[in-house]
């Protein structure tokens, strides 16, 4: 015993209370294995029982200070955890802006309230705007200027004291009006219904007001978004999962989704993979589909999902259940019989996100030490 303590004091890089747990774990093993021993001894013609090479035993009591949990099989469900949020449907929303430059004079909507198709949001005022419907009108001046040239010309041919040159070129200026003036007329309509320099935006769909960037007062760059109007009972769940989990997820892969505002979980199923990555977090966006909506969810709402992987082949443990020996072998403690632990090398792959690929070494079903390993060996130099 006293050579098991020395060897348990030279790890001065465990912390002190887990030094002091090993040691009294170790000082347990001990009296455990001294009292069977003696006890066989007394005992005339029966030999001491010495335990084989890498194997410890534990009294029925000790069991309390360490994690068991049977090795689970590699066919079995797996979750990827990821963090997300609610988000609208993306064909369910839309953003509401002006295609020229503006400053706003009015806002009639606000974040949260209720629209109809065609309810005033906002109204601006812009010289772009006054301009372009001011080339509508110079436009149809113009086109109308030319109709009645093309048809002067045309009556003056068909008495026969017309030119015919003449009349072609009037009907190619009318041509020429007609096509500006349906240019103008389509800038125009860009605007929406006004007159002058206004511009009055309207909800382009019934939903809510989910976001709103103007501000009376406030100068309007072209196509700057001033409000998001959106469907509130279509809502989907944006989740950012890593690379290293996307092999393993496939469209229509079950989800579950946990939102801290609600009791329970919600159902649903991935509907979209990001093809790209963030270059800083290396996750992609998923999309989930909910399989009912919940009147309780509201956009930018934080969330965390859980999605199913598929084609799970690899057997993985915790890495808190893998010990480092001699610097580079890899053990595991297995539960056997009567409180033993076999102190077992296995062969791992590459460990992510706490769990890690065992190559070689263990079998499914198998009971082994998930934490508390340290207590067992204490020549184990570090955890992996």
């Amino acid at each position: 015993m006293k050579q098991r303590i020395a060897v348990l004091s030279k790890t001065a890089h465990i912390p002190v209370w887990l030094g002091s747990v090993a040691l009294a774990v170790s000082v347990l093993l001990a009296g455990c294995n001294d009292s069977k021993a003696a006890k066989d001894a007394g005992e005339p013609g029966k030999p001491v029982a010495q335990l084989p090479k890498g194997m410890v035993q534990l009294k029925p009591e000790s069991l309390k200070m360490l994690e068991i949990a049977p090795v689970a099989d590699p066919q079995g469900v797996q979750m990827a955890w990821a963090p997300a949020h609610v988000a609208f449907v993306e064909d369910r929303v839309a953003s509401v802006s002006v295609p020229v430059s503006a400053r706003v004079v009015n806002v009639s909507a606000h974040v949260g309230d209720m629209v109809k198709a065609g309810d005033v949001l906002a109204t601006l005022v812009s010289p772009d705007a006054l301009r372009a419907r001011y080339e509508v009108a110079a436009a149809r001046t113009a086109h109308d200027v030319a109709a009645v040239e093309a048809q002067r010309h045309q009556n003056m041919v068909d008495k026969g004291v017309g030119v015919e040159v003449d009349l072609r070129a009037a009907q190619a200026k009318l041509r020429e009006t007609s096509q500006e003036l349906s240019r103008a007329q389509g800038t125009a309509a860009l605007l929406g219904p006004g007159e002058g320099d206004r511009i009055v935006l309207r909800a382009p769909r019934a939903g809510i007001v989910a976001e709103r960037k103007a501000v009376v007062g406030d100068a309007v760059e072209p196509s700057t978004a001033l409000f998001m109007v959106g469907d509130p009972q279509a809502m989907n769940i944006v989740a950012e999962v890593f690379e290293s989990d996307l092999p393993g997820i496939r469209l229509g892969s079950p989800v579950q989704v946990e939102i801290p505002q609600l009791p329970r979980p919600l159902k649903g199923t991935v509907r979209h993979l990001g093809a790209t990555l963030d270059k800083e977090s290396r996750r992609a966006a998923v999309i989930v589909e909910l399989a009912e909506q919940n009147p309780a969810l509201r956009p930018g709402m934080q969330a965390r999902v859980g999605v199913q992987l598929s084609n799970q082949q690899e057997m993985l443990i915790p890495v808190t259940a893998v010990l480092i020996k001699d610097e580079s072998r890899s053990v595991v403690f297995v539960q056997r019989e009567n409180n033993q632990f076999e102190a077992r090398t296995v062969t791992l792959g590459r460990p992510a996100r706490g769990m890690v690929p065992v190559i070689s070494g263990l079998k499914v079903g198998e009971k082994i030490v998930v934490r508390g390993g340290l207590l067992l060996d204490g020549a184990a130099s570090q955890l992996l």
